[in-house]
């Protein structure tokens, strides 16, 4: 496709990180059909899981933001916790946007990957090539991935997870989306993270197969297609470069 004109376009983002994105899509001729299916939840600072690191939040050397999503909530969490953030730590972004909203809150970023915006690129920073006994927090969802902890325990750093929100599906169906989604039949669903997969699914129920016959599916990683494949779920799955709203669109018009 040279460009989107004519294609209606899924976005299954949360409501509150569409607007980019749809905007793009109607910038290229395409017709965007909202249809969030994940909600973000802020964490509650009397969690377990927040108490128990918050004696070493202000000693970090090095903190690591894994998305927009934890930079946003992360930072909030900070305040209702009235914790100062670490002096002279060093601040690392896995992506852009991530960045973006660090420097909005007044943060300088140190690291941040060039093209690539996952775990292996940011693994390769040289920030963190030598944390040997160095104090690392990852800002993070609950329930995140483990690989870049993982790596970085290997490389003897001592890590700390701060969960700052949690991923849950929407409660409701959208039904002006739905009978949107039905009318246009739909030729892309783009799709962002492993839980979307999974929240699509409780959503749609029986219906699912039936929407997504035919349907182009534009994967945000290839661990997100693999989990999409894994499902057994309908549809040509395309593997765009990362997450941001223009390599998504940029992977649709290919």
């Amino acid at each position: 496709m040279a460009d989107l004109k004519g294609v209606s376009v899924v976005v299954t983002r949360a409501a509150h990180q569409a607007d980019e994105l749809c905007s793009l899509i109607e910038a290229a001729g395409g017709q965007p059909i909202r249809f969030p299916v994940t909600r973000i939840e802020p964490m509650v600072e009397s969690d377990p899981d927040i108490r128990s690191v918050v004696p070493h939040l202000g000693r970090m050397d090095i903190v690591i933001f894994i998305s927009p999503n934890a930079a946003t909530f992360g930072l909030a969490l900070f305040q209702r916790l009235d914790l100062t953030f670490p002096k002279d730590a060093t601040v690392i972004a896995i992506g852009p946007g991530t960045a973006r909203v660090l420097e909005a809150c007044g943060l300088a970023v140190n690291g941040i990957p060039d093209n690539r915006f996952d775990s292996e690129a940011l693994l390769g920073l040289p920030e963190l090539q030598n944390v040997a006994s160095k104090k690392i927090l990852i800002v993070r969802g609950l329930g995140g991935r483990e690989e870049i902890a993982l790596e970085l325990e290997r490389r003897g750093g001592r890590v700390f997870h701060l969960p700052c929100y949690r991923r849950e599906p929407e409660k409701e169906v959208n039904e002006q989306s739905l009978k949107l989604w039905e009318a246009a039949g739909g030729d892309v669903l783009l799709i962002t993270s492993t839980s979307s997969v999974d929240h699509l699914r409780l959503i749609l129920g029986d219906k699912i197969n039936r929407l997504l016959k035919g349907m182009i599916i534009v994967a945000a990683s290839r661990r997100i297609a693999r989990h999409w494949q894994a499902a057994s779920l309908p549809g040509k799955v395309i593997i765009a470069e990362n997450a941001s709203p223009t390599k998504l669109i940029a992977a649709l018009k290919k």
